[in-house]
């Protein structure tokens, strides 16, 4: 079998290390000269490749994951994806911000109602992938891994909304074993969502976190703009937040 990961950052170089130790066949792309001496040191097939480029001079490939990240033209590219791959397998990670940012609680049973235009792009290039026969949507988490977490963007910044939202955070690695599953078809549903099923407070997380790590902690304002919990109904053992 032959899988292709489109725009192979960190979580491609989880999942493509886990694909190449059990035997298949990967190839990753980048825009990057250097990252593709990486990819083939890791075993990983480079391929020189920008979404912005088209799909015509993609290989053919038994899997597609859909790793690059979203732009203007994204629901554009996952048309152009599902015809380039009709009888293909793809996945395409989406993330959890196709929510409203007050829709509650959301398993993957709730529809998105988005609320920006970034939001609605993502919605339809979901949409775009769900129609096709073999198509398959992973709504991601924010992603963090011993490397790098979203605490240290958040360190020392003043007056952050939401101390009260519940975080919905998931491991790159995690991410990666649920996208390995999903490929070997341990995991055949249509919309999943890869997250942590712990969801502590914003506030008391990122304070926590930041003192765990020796960084000056966040400081946040009383605004509560955002109520989601993004619910996974996946059974798995899970990375500590």
């Amino acid at each position: 079998m032959f899988i292709i990961i489109l725009g192979l950052g960190r979580t491609g170089n989880y999942l493509g290390q886990l694909l190449t130790q059990s035997g298949y066949q990967v190839a990753g792309t980048t825009r990057d000269e250097n990252k593709a001496k990486e990819m083939s040191d890791l075993g990983i097939i480079p391929v020189r490749w920008d979404s912005k480029n088209g799909t015509a001079n993609l290989p053919e490939a038994d899997v597609v994951v859909c790793a690059f990240p979203p732009n203007e033209l994204y629901a554009v590219q996952m048309e152009a994806l599902k015809m380039r791959y009709p009888s293909s397998r793809i996945i395409q990670i989406s993330s959890t911000s196709v929510f409203g940012k007050d829709q509650g609680e959301v398993s993957e049973n709730i529809r998105p109602k988005p609320d920006s235009s970034h939001q609605d792009v993502l919605l339809q290039a979901e949409d775009a992938i769900l129609t096709h026969p073999l198509g398959q949507v992973v709504r991601a988490g924010g992603l963090y891994d011993d490397h790098q977490h979203p605490v240290q963007f958040l360190s020392g910044r003043e007056n952050i909304a939401d101390p009260q939202a519940p975080v919905n955070l998931i491991h790159r690695q995690d991410l990666a074993e649920i996208l390995f599953d999903m490929i070997e078809q341990k995991i055949n549903e249509r919309i999943i969502h890869a997250v942590n099923p712990n969801h502590p407070l914003k506030q008391d997380y990122y304070t926590k976190k930041a003192q765990d790590l020796g960084l000056k902690p966040p400081l946040f304002s009383q605004i509560q703009e955002t109520n989601k919990k993004i619910l996974s109904s996946l059974k798995r053992t899970w990375r500590k937040l």
